[in-house]
């Protein structure tokens, strides 16, 4: 598109365009991306990451923000590779960080990384939250114990600025860090305040500030893109759009030859909004099908 995409812009796009899965890393183009100058450099940014630098000194990271239930864990599960168990009903309630690490182990570790604002006495407590897994059979246990050391409970606050680490290693996985943050909410709900919407409104935004985010701008084919806060967001945080990749989600509930469709087609070749970058379009798990694997979803796309 006559621009030099940022590096870590490009590698987002090789990983989009290699459709991998977690039971197979060894890709040519994975290969490529995993030389060792590199790991060594991702290796010593992710170890000052789990520190807790980055509240002083932004570091690289892909964010996938948009609306609630535009799709954005099913973005972050296909480039990962990684299946999250996340039900339809169910929405990100904090910022989760996936950290995937080149390591001779394999392993899923789970963590708390406290805010800024909490206490001493919070910071200490919620870091002590850390567990180690041999497999994801035993994550959702522990993003749901997460949820209540943070202090999200049915009748308390539903959404929280604390972050949710999780950790996959292997001697074949590439390294990456993606953050999928809190779904924007347009107005209060029974079960989001108006002090909860404006809390993920200022999460995102936070996010989308720091200049070495490469943001991944989610935007659902259900509804109209103009309504979607995302993309003036997205604008605001990156006006020259050096940083900013636009995904469009749920294509298939688009009716053939609909106005709907023509806008969303116009969209995804980027003469709507336009970014430096382009617009990609992705295949959502279908729950009401059934159980789907990251192989079933990989061959419907």
């Amino acid at each position: 598109m006559g621009a030099e995409a940022p590096d870590g812009v490009m590698e987002l796009n090789t990983r989009l365009e290699s459709k991998m899965v977690l039971k197979n890393f060894q890709t040519d183009a994975l290969r490529e991306l995993c030389t060792e100058d590199q790991l060594d450099l991702l290796n010593s940014i992710d170890t000052l990451r789990s520190q807790g630098i980055s509240h002083y000194i932004t570091l690289p990271q892909f964010i996938a923000c948009g609306d609630q239930s535009s799709g954005k864990s099913s973005v972050t599960e296909a480039i990962s590779g990684v299946s999250f168990p996340v039900r339809s009903n169910l929405c990100t309630r904090f910022p989760t960080e996936l950290v995937l690490r080149k390591y001779p182990q394999s392993g899923v570790r789970v963590s708390i990384v406290p805010h800024q604002t909490r206490s001493d006495i919070e910071q200490r407590s919620l870091g002590d939250f850390y567990e180690e897994l041999d497999d994801f059979e035993g994550l959702p246990i522990w993003i749901e114990k997460a949820k209540g050391v943070v202090g999200i409970t049915m009748y308390g606050k539903a959404v929280s600025n604390d972050l949710l680490r999780v950790e996959v290693s292997g001697p074949d996985h590439p390294h990456l860090t993606i953050v999928d943050l809190p779904g924007l909410v347009h107005s209060e709900t029974k079960q989001q305040s108006a002090t909860d919407v404006h809390l993920v409104q200022d999460i995102v935004q936070s996010y989308m500030k720091e200049p070495r985010s490469v943001i991944l701008a989610v935007v659902s084919a259900k509804n109209d893109f103009a309504n979607q806060v995302i993309l003036k967001l997205a604008r605001d945080a990156d006006p020259s759009g050096k940083r900013t990749l636009g995904v469009i989600t749920k294509l298939d509930t688009l009716v053939p030859g609909s106005e709907s469709e023509t806008m969303v087609v116009s969209l995804a070749k980027n003469q709507n909004v336009e970014f430096r970058f382009g617009w990609y379009v992705l295949k959502n798990m279908d729950m009401e099908k059934g159980q789907w694997t990251l192989e079933h979803r990989e061959l419907e796309e």
